[in-house]
């Protein structure tokens, strides 16, 4: 096997990681509110706030932080490899 297809098939491992696996993970351990709205009321705004944003957070995928780099440099390195391998006459 060339590096090219290693390299396509850890990408491809790499992102039903960071978009399949990963959220379907954080779904699943996401703790249910165990109290309803009013008894949320009853605490103070700053632990509302935490206990709010504890029950709704959302996965990032990890691999889109910092502008998608990630997904930039391993496209460019897989687009051009390819290129250049099927260019030499």
């Amino acid at each position: 096997m060339n590096w090219q297809k290693l390299a396509a098939y850890v990408y491809l491992c790499i992102c039903v990681f960071d978009f399949v696996v990963v959220p379907i993970w954080f779904g699943i351990v996401r703790a249910d509110m165990p109290m309803s709205i009013e008894q949320l009321l009853e605490f103070d705004v700053a632990v509302q706030i935490r206990m709010i944003e504890a029950f709704t957070f959302q996965h990032l995928p990890f691999t889109l932080q910092g502008g998608g780099l990630f997904h930039l440099a391993f496209g460019a390195l897989l687009t051009g490899s390819t290129i250049f391998s099927h260019k030499k006459d």
